[in-house]
């Protein structure tokens, strides 16, 4: 495959890490050639957004994963690179075949095509061609960047001293000549030779004229939509589409394990993994620390204390309740229902919610998802079986049933459980759930795979970090 990579070469170990972006020019005829390696080495296509600056003809993203250590690596692929002003990018400038000279890079023992150093100042400059302004008085305009160092290897401009030349074939045995000099922390270039390669670039594209004109008012008019974008997404996050999301949509992705295993560690290093390139976003359908409706955990810090208490004055093992004091046992039931009521609109709201996000690109990981198959477990329905005495808790009762049969009915995508013994949820917690209840957990879940056979399982036993792994794995080959 013919290719190589054009960015500044000082960023290319970071890149190759995965900390950054790798920029790679593409030869067009062997476009096919590169999505079928993609497709097997597990590559996924990204989509941005309409205004977004770097969306062009001829440039894609693609990420490659590395499950031995649950990253990825993110290619802005270009078949050809086009310029212009930052967010109206029509100026094809360099393909493959413009480029005069790859250089061999050896990393970790294997050979990269990179630029010449010649051909990557001559991209640079040509990229902020369309960009920088300058008033009219000033003759010499700054490029920030890593090309400093490679300025010596130019040609010197004749009768100037501390100057260089770069030329630019445009065909048709004409060329543009640059005139650039070092500075402290880039390169100067001649402002009349940037509006000459401007003009240049215009004229190959077929376009002259008014097109700046038009180019200043569509990358307005996409600049001030995409910041608006940005702004309401960071406000109300998932009311937007996001910058970035994988070409096949968002999805749902629910943690469902017992106290103890680590559901919140893994739910916010998966967030923070997928939220570097993509839009994601968490949720969490519990009743403990994490985030929920205030007035819920405003009434769960009164109640604290005495919730063991408020259950038993209701039932006794769950059997019949008491009959001393049966008003006030009537009135704990009401209190109950109600209860169970409120975290059942929460949940609802939620699972809404996370749906909603997953339908506009949005990565949703959740910490726990509702099931209707047993009450009291896993999320389940919260009223109690015989509370139907109290007057009115049967209705509620009712209205809670439905509210778990409509989040029935909106399963996420992909359903992960994590799964161990005992021993490891009580030397991660110590106390937090008992042994019989944390049997009873793993049972429901087991009959709830029997019911669903996408669901999948995850040893939890191990590292959080060989974990993480796992997960991103599984969520990675379901996109």
């Amino acid at each position: 495959m013919r290719y190589g990579l054009v960015q500044d070469l000082s960023s290319l170990p970071e890149a190759l890490a995965g900390r950054d972006d790798l920029d790679v020019l593409l030869d067009k005829q062997d476009y096919s050639v590169f999505c079928s390696i993609m497709a097997e080495l597990d590559g996924r296509r990204g989509v941005s957004l309409s205004c977004y600056d770097n969306v062009c003809a001829g440039r894609e993203d693609w990420f490659v994963p590395d499950f031995s250590r649950g990253a990825y690596l993110h290619l802005d692929l270009h078949v050809g690179i086009r310029i212009g002003w930052e967010f109206r990018k029509r100026y094809l400038a360099f393909d493959y075949a413009t480029i005069e000279r790859w250089e061999p890079a050896s990393i970790a023992g294997v050979s990269i095509p990179v630029v010449s150093p010649e051909d990557e100042i001559r991209i640079a400059i040509a990229r902020f061609a369309f960009r920088l302004w300058t008033p009219p008085w000033k003759q010499w305009v700054a490029i920030r960047g890593g090309c400093k160092g490679q300025v010596s290897r130019l040609s010197p401009a004749p009768g100037e001293p501390g100057t260089y030349v770069i030329e630019y074939d445009r065909g048709r045995s004409r060329s543009v000549s640059c005139r650039i000099r070092p500075s402290e922390d880039g390169i100067l270039v001649h402002c009349g030779d940037f509006a000459r390669l401007r003009r240049s670039l215009r004229r190959r594209c077929g376009f002259s004229g008014v097109s700046g004109v038009a180019d200043a008012a569509v990358h307005a008019v996409r600049k001030v939509s995409y910041l608006a974008l940005r702004l309401v997404g960071r406000v109300m996050p998932g009311a937007v589409a996001p910058k970035r999301r994988p070409w096949a949509g968002g999805l749902v992705v629910a943690l469902v394990a017992p106290d103890g295993l680590g559901k919140s560690t893994q739910v916010a290093l998966l967030t923070r993994l997928f939220r570097w390139k993509f839009g994601c976003e968490r949720c969490y359908v519990g009743t403990g620390e994490g985030r929920g409706w205030w007035l819920r955990k405003a009434l769960q810090r009164m109640a604290f204390h005495r919730g063991r208490e408020l259950k038993a004055m209701i039932q006794i093992e769950g059997q019949a309740p008491f009959q001393r004091n049966r008003a006030k046992g009537k009135l704990l039931s009401a209190g109950l229902a109600l209860w169970g009521v409120l975290i059942a609109i929460e949940r609802y709201a939620v699972v809404k919610r996370a749906h909603r996000w997953a339908a506009r690109g949005v990565i949703v990981i959740s910490d726990r998802w509702p099931q209707n198959l047993r009450q009291g477990y896993l999320d389940g329905p919260a009223i109690p079986s015989n509370l139907s005495f109290a007057p009115g808790v049967a209705l509620l009762a009712r209205f809670e049933g439905q509210l778990y049969e409509r989040m029935d009915a909106l399963r996420p995508h992909l359903t992960l459980h994590l799964v161990c013994d005992y021993s490891v949820s009580e030397r991660r917690k110590p106390g937090e759930i008992s042994e019989k209840g944390f049997d009873a957990r793993l049972a429901l879940m087991a009959e709830l795979r029997g019911l669903n056979k996408d669901i999948r399982t995850i040893d939890a036993s191990a590292s959080a970090e060989t974990v993480k792994r796992e997960l991103f794995k599984e969520i990675w080959q379901f996109l």
